[in-house]
């Protein structure tokens, strides 16, 4: 996450630039936090719509019943349903449905990171433009994401600057809307070109048989109009009873993001476009994709739906969490795994058997100080996860109350020596640079 793509550098070099990219998510992390108290207060229901969260998300995760209603809803609306046991069968579908065109416009989905989509396209000769304004940025840097909305957030305007110059030959301002308008009108010239574009979604209402998007760039709604093909990525647990709760789920989600009360746009996508305008003859694709089809990933999603952990899988992606975690702050990607970020990620990594090993390592760090747990709109307990999780990997563990007792020191000491040097290493980072001005 905090190493760009680049010409070899010596290990000093590195540290300094994963440091200075931990220093920058924490600034944008702050940012997103002074936006929540600023605007908690206008929204005087939020303890009662969070209850209504997490008792929608216990109705509906792991509920095969709500699931098939869902499916037999959307196909009634004529969308074209398929469920993907996992990562291989997913990507299978999504070549499939792309058949012979070479070029995709794609916007943001975790999902899709998850299964590495882009770069099993990328990798059958299949072009793939991500279309948010963030995730392009890390495509062509060759980057992780440090945040679930907002990926791009260890990178200064100034990175990105250097970025985007290599990208397009030539100097480009280290001004926020000097990259953006550039980036926008490179994409916007792909996404004219497409005709085929995949988004992932927000949720999926069962009664109506609908995709909800959430978006403030604009963009997901031009690549769900392209001319042929709307290709959408979700993983099974997005199922939600009804509109009204997606709606209400939504609410949080863009506060807990962003910090705002609201997004620019919301777009309810429940089948083909269609008029009734000539003689009340209902004739489908006015404008837009002459199909729309939806792949529903489980990739051990109902096994951990049926384990002591399915309350992980209540998670709105909101990345809250990241926001509060010391020890995110902190370690920055050695916490996580790829696009999985954080305690939570990392949970998800060992239960879905996505570098087990890796994930495992990356738990010793956890903290367990419950921040997340106390900030999380839906209150899910990743600590307590942890916490097993560690417990059952050690083969000749203490009683298991003095193990947890030992683990929770032992990561904060570990946690104390790598804040110092983090701190060292920021501080040299000042000097250097005032030394390069002097």
């Amino acid at each position: 996450m905090f190493e760009l793509a680049s010409h070899p550098e010596s290990g000093s070099s590195i540290q300094l630039k994963k440091a200075r990219h931990i220093q920058a998510m924490r600034k944008a992390f702050n940012v997103v936090r002074k936006r929540q108290q600023a605007n908690i207060c206008r929204i005087p229901d939020l303890e009662v719509r969070k209850k209504r969260l997490r008792q929608a998300r216990g109705e509906s995760v792991g509920n095969e019943i709500l699931l098939k209603q869902a499916i037999e809803n959307l196909v009634q609306n004529g969308i074209k349903v398929y469920i993907a046991d996992g990562r291989e069968e997913a990507i299978s579908l999504v070549i499939s449905e792309i058949d012979d065109s070479r070029l995709v416009v794609k916007s943001k989905s975790n999902l899709a990171k998850e299964i590495g989509l882009t770069e099993a396209l990328e990798a059958v000769g299949i072009n793939v433009i991500e279309t948010d304004i963030g995730d392009r940025i890390i495509q062509l840097c060759g980057d992780t994401p440090s945040h679930p909305t907002g990926p791009a957030s260890h990178l200064t305007r100034h990175d990105i600057a250097k970025i985007l110059s290599a990208h397009l030959g030539k100097t480009v301002k280290p001004t926020a809307r000097a990259i953006v308008e550039l980036i926008r009108d490179e994409i916007s010239a792909y996404i004219d070109k497409a005709t085929i574009g995949i988004t992932g979604a927000n949720a999926i209402a069962a009664e109506d048989g609908a995709v909800l998007l959430l978006h403030n760039e604009g963009n997901i709604i031009q690549v769900a109009m392209r001319s042929e093909k709307h290709i959408v990525l979700a993983g099974i647990d997005k199922i939600y009873p009804n509109i009204e709760e997606a709606l209400n789920m939504l609410k949080l989600q863009t506060f807990y993001a962003t910090g705002a009360l609201t997004t620019s746009f919301l777009n309810i996508i429940a089948g083909s476009s269609q008029t009734a305008d000539i003689e009340k003859q209902l004739v489908k694709g006015v404008h837009g994709p002459k199909e729309i089809c939806l792949i529903l990933v489980d990739s051990h999603r109902r096994d951990i739906a049926r384990s002591e952990y399915k309350e992980l899988l209540y998670c709105i992606g909101c990345g809250q969490c990241l926001l509060v975690c010391p020890a995110y702050g902190v370690y920055g990607d050695r916490f996580s795994i790829d696009s999985q970020l954080g305690g939570r990620g990392l949970v998800y990594s060992v239960l879905s058997l996505k570098a087990p090993a890796r994930a495992n390592a990356g738990l010793e760090l956890c903290l367990t100080c419950r921040k997340c747990q106390q900030n999380c709109p839906l209150a899910i307990d990743i600590p307590l996860m942890v916490n097993k999780l560690r417990l059952e990997r050690h083969t000749e563990a203490l009683e298991p109350h003095l193990q947890t007792a030992y683990d929770f020191i032992r990561a904060h000491v570990e946690w104390v020596g790598n804040a110092i040097k983090l701190e060292t290493l920021l501080l040299l980072a000042r000097l250097l640079r005032l030394s390069v001005g002097d």
